[in-house]
Parts: structure tokens; sequence; C-alpha cells
């Protein structure tokens, strides 16, 4: 029959949702003149490219099946948090990093500024 009272399933649920919440409401983008830091929420979950491992970038869109957070795509991985516009970085080592954003030509025109630079 059915059990009323305090659950400690629906308590662990509950608060594994909230930590995940807190470190992927979000995704940070910051360019710099060496390198591009992405960080999700609150920055413990982050990653960190420098412009001498950045062969190329160029701005994109995503599949619809590729989803949302950290994901494994074909030929690299992709941090995205809403939307389906994002940067492609193509890397020295032959892999891919793509980062989702709702300004892809300002973020793809602040990235080939700086890379121009090196």
């Amino acid at each position: 029959m059915f059990r009323f009272g305090f659950n400690w399933i629906n308590v662990v649920v509950f608060i594994i949702m909230i930590v995940a919440f807190y470190l992927f409401n979000s995704l940070s983008v910051r360019v710099s003149s060496d390198k591009i830091l992405t960080a999700f929420g609150s920055g413990l979950i982050h990653k960190t490219i420098p412009f001498t491992r950045i062969k190329s970038a160029e701005k994109v869109r995503n599949k619809w099946y590729y989803g949302f957070g950290i994901r494994l795509i074909p030929g690299g991985q992709m941090y995205n948090v809403a939307g389906l516009d994002a940067i492609e970085l193509k890397l020295t080592n032959g892999k891919i990093f793509r980062i989702g954003t709702d300004e892809p030509d300002k973020l793809l025109e602040v990235i080939q500024s700086q890379a121009e630079k090196k």
C-alpha cells in the first residue's frame, strides 16, 4: 500500500538537483590576451584553452540532439547551457571544442581579434 512520511531518496534526489543547477546554471566565457576561459556556474567546472593551441575558430550551429552541459560530440567536446549557436575552435591536436553562446558573432570577433595579435 502507500507509505506517507519522510523519504530519504526524495531528499537525496532534491539535493543532487540543486547542486547540478548551481554548477551548470550559466556558462561564462572570458577571452584574455593569451587564452579563452570557459566556466560553468561558480567556476568549479572550467576549461582554459591557450591561443597557442587554437588553429581556427568559426561560428557553427549545434544539432538539437547534442544537448546541453558538457558533451562529447563527434571530433571533440562541447560546453553549452542553452540554444544552438556556438563557436567551434579547431585545436592543434586535431580535436574540436565548441562553446555555446547567445552572441556568436561578438564572441567570434573577440577571439579572432585576440588571435591575430599572437
